[in-house]
């Protein structure tokens, strides 16, 4: 797999540290950084370089054959930098963006928690 930073080129034993953390849904919490994958590639962040971080829910209207009309809730993690959002990484439910949420705010006590809907 490869290792990307989305701000600062990072030391140590990244394949480690992704392997040993905390995986829900495509990210995996690491002992100093957060990472997230997209196909074979694994993307990182150092816990001290998020500023803000959110969770964005966007209603998807759908059709279904059965029951009508509905919405389909997407839940994303939002993470900010100093000036811009870094990335919006799509989580598998409401119950794992709560869980990531309250990592976060363990392993990142800095950074500046909200809610977006």
């Amino acid at each position: 797999m490869k290792f990307v930073p989305l701000l600062e080129q990072s030391g140590g034993n990244l394949s480690a540290e992704y392997r040993a953390g905390r995986r829900i849904g495509v990210l995996s919490l690491g002992r100093r950084h957060l990472f997230f994958r997209k196909r074979l590639t694994a993307y990182y962040l150092p816990y001290g370089s998020i500023q803000r971080y959110f969770r964005r829910v966007e209603a998807v209207p759908v059709r279904m054959g059965c029951c009508g009309d509905g919405e389909l809730r997407l839940e994303n993690l939002v993470l900010c930098g100093q000036d811009r959002e870094l990335a919006q990484i799509q989580l598998p439910g409401e119950r794992a963006a709560l869980a990531v949420l309250d990592e976060l705010s363990r392993r990142a006590p800095k950074a500046a928690q909200g809610v977006q809907s």
